[in-house]
């Protein structure tokens, strides 16, 4: 089992793919409305940093040791 500390990092890591993979759909359905196409991209940029920060936390975790996925 994992422990809670790499469950979060890893259950967070999915819930941000998720929302990445649906923004390129919220993008194209803003339509005419400016300022939604304008907050859609600014998010899925958000997200993509997050993710960055999270799968280097979840590198340094295996790398140390601390998870193993056998």
């Amino acid at each position: 089992m994992l422990k809670n500390i790499d469950y979060n990092i890893i259950e967070t890591i999915a819930i941000l793919s998720k929302s990445l993979y649906r923004y390129d759909t919220y993008i194209k359905d803003a339509g005419d409305c400016k300022s939604c196409q304008e907050l859609w991209p600014k998010f899925k940029e958000q997200r993509e940093k997050e993710l960055s920060i999270l799968l280097k936390e979840l590198r340094a975790h295996i790398d140390a040791g601390s998870i193993s996925f056998e």
